[in-house]
C-alpha cells in the first residue's frame, strides 16, 4: 500500500458516519487520527482509496496528516472570512471551508490557471458552496489593506519534507536553486501582512525542512514586517522536532515513514489597532434565479444556506453572502453549479447534491453499491420518474444528481 494513501479526511461533517459506512461497505477499514477533526488512518485498503465511491463523490479527501495541520493551526471560527493565498489543489481550502461552515467564506487564490481548474473541480466535487476562487499573482492581490482577519499562507517551497515519496527532491532543490523560492516567500509574506487586519491571525506553512524557508522567514516577518509570534499548542499524535534559531511555539515535523511528511507550521498575528469593520462593496453577483428556475432545479428554501445560486452568462454559480465584501473590480468565481442557456434553462452539475424537491433513487447496502457502480460505468436504470433529474441516494445520504430521459436514469457529467 503506498504510504501517501494512509491518511485521509472526511469532508462533510453532516454525513461523516454515512461516508464511513460507504467506505466500510467497499472493504476499507480505518481509525480516527488524533488532533485533526475528521482525520482518518487507513488500516485496510482492498483497492486504491482514490477509486472508492467516497472519493469519487467528494466525501473524503486523501491528504497527508502533516498537510492537515496548517488549517487546524489557524482554526477560524464559524462564520469567518478566510484567505488561502496559494490554494491549489484545494486540500487546505476545503479544510478551512469545513471550519467556517456555510455561515462563512474562504477565498482560495491560485495564480496558475491549470492548477486553478483543479482547485475548482475539487471544490465542486465536495460541494463547498462557501468557497470562492480567484486567479491573481499572490504577491499583488487587488484587495484593500486589512481585508482579512484570518490568512493561510502555504507558499511554493522546495518540498524537502516529501523526501520519502520523492527521494531526489533535495538534489533537485539545492541551496542555490531555492533562492528564487525564498524571495517569492518573502514577497508573499509582505502581501499577507498588508492584507491582514490589525489583531488578525495568519499561519505560515511549508512542506520543507529547509531552515532558510522556515525559521529564517519567520525572523524576517518579525524583524522587517512587524508581525508577532502566535505560539501554537502541542498537536497530539505528532512527533515534533525542536525548532531552530530560537523560534518557539512552531511545529517542525521531520519525515517519519508511514506517519507523516516533513512540514513546518507557524502562527503569526498583527498588533491590534482601532480599525472599522470593512463596508460591503457589492461586485458582480450575477442574475438571481426566478422561482421557476428554483423549482426546475428542485431547490427549496434552506437547501442552499449562506448565499444563493446565480446565473453568470452560460454558467450557474453559488454566491456566498460574504462575497459582497469583495471589491467590485475583483474577479472571482463562486462554486460551479451547472450550465445555463440563453432561454434561462438550467442544468445543475451532477455534484449539486442539494434539492429537497427532487425525486430520489434510494439505494442501500451491497446491492446499492453494485447499482451505483453500474451507473458510474455507463449503465442506466429504469424508474418511474418524469422529472429531468433525480438524486442518487445511498442509505439516506445524497451522492449526486442523475439525468432522466424516457424514464431511464443515468449518470452524466456533460
Amino acid at each position: 500500500m503506498p504510504e501517501y494513501l494512509r491518511s485521509f479526511r472526511m469532508t462533510d461533517p453532516e454525513n461523516t458516519e454515512k461516508a464511513a459506512a460507504l467506505l466500510n461497505a467497499q472493504g476499507f477499514r480505518f481509525e480516527p487520527a488524533p488532533f485533526v477533526d475528521g482525520a482518518m488512518r487507513l488500516t485496510e485498503e482492498p483497492f486504491p482509496l482514490g477509486s472508492s465511491l467516497a472519493a469519487f463523490f467528494g466525501l473524503i479527501y486523501i491528504q497527508d496528516r502533516s498537510s492537515m495541520l496548517p488549517p487546524a493551526a489557524l482554526r477560524p471560527p464559524k462564520g469567518a472570512v478566510v484567505l488561502d493565498m496559494c490554494a491549489s489543489p484545494g486540500s487546505k481550502t476545503s479544510q478551512l471551508a469545513s471550519f467556517v461552515g456555510h455561515e462563512g467564506m474562504v477565498l482560495g487564490n491560485e495564480p496558475s490557471p491549470p492548477r486553478l481548474a483543479v482547485l475548482r473541480q475539487n471544490l465542486c466535487r465536495m460541494m463547498l458552496t462557501q468557497a470562492v476562487t480567484s486567479c491573481y499573482s499572490g504577491e499583488s492581490l487587488p484587495l484593500p489593506d486589512a481585508s482579512f482577519e484570518y490568512i493561510l499562507l502555504d507558499p511554493p517551497c522546495s518540498g524537502w519534507g516529501t523526501e520519502e515519496r520523492n527521494p531526489n527532491v533535495t538534489k533537485m532543490w539545492t541551496e542555490e536553486k531555492t533562492l528564487p523560492l525564498i524571495r517569492l516567500q518573502r514577497s508573499l509574506l509582505r502581501e499577507a501582512e498588508r492584507l491582514l487586519r490589525p489583531g488578525g491571525r495568519m499561519v505560515y506553512s511549508t512542506c520543507t525542512t529547509h531552515v532558510k524557508e522556515n525559521e529564517e522567514q519567520l525572523q524576517y516577518a518579525f524583524r522587517d514586517l512587524g508581525l508577532l509570534p502566535d505560539p501554537l499548542p502541542m498537536p497530539d499524535g505528532y512527533t515534533l522536532e525542536k525548532p531552530l534559531l530560537g523560534c518557539e511555539g512552531v511545529w517542525r515535523l521531520s519525515t517519519i515513514a508511514g506517519e507523516n511528511q516533513g512540514f513546518f507550521i507557524a502562527g503569526l498575528r498583527k498588533a491590534a489597532a482601532g480599525l472599522p469593520e470593512p463596508s460591503p462593496m457589492p461586485g458582480s453577483c450575477g442574475t438571481a434565479l426566478t422561482s421557476r428556475q428554483y423549482k426546475a432545479c428542485g431547490f427549496l428554501p434552506g437547501d442552499l444556506p449562506g448565499g444563493r445560486p446565480a446565473v453568470f452568462g452560460t454558467s450557474l454559480h453559488f454566491v456566498p453572502d460574504h462575497a459582497g465584501h469583495l471589491p467590485k473590480d475583483f474577479r472571482w468565481q463562486g462554486m460551479y453549479m451547472g450550465k445555463a442557456t440563453a432561454s434561462g434553462e438550467l442544468t445543475p452539475a451532477p455534484f449539486v447534491r442539494a434539492g429537497s424537491d427532487l425525486p430520489r433513487l434510494e439505494t442501500e447496502g451491497e446491492e446499492g453499491i453494485r447499482l451505483i457502480t453500474g451507473l458510474l460505468s455507463g449503465q442506466s436504470f429504469i424508474g418511474d420518474i418524469r422529472e429531468k433529474s433525480a438524486l442518487l441516494v445511498w442509505e439516506g445520504m445524497p451522492l449526486c444528481r442523475l439525468r432522466v430521459k424516457n424514464k431511464r436514469l443515468f449518470y452524466s457529467e456533460r
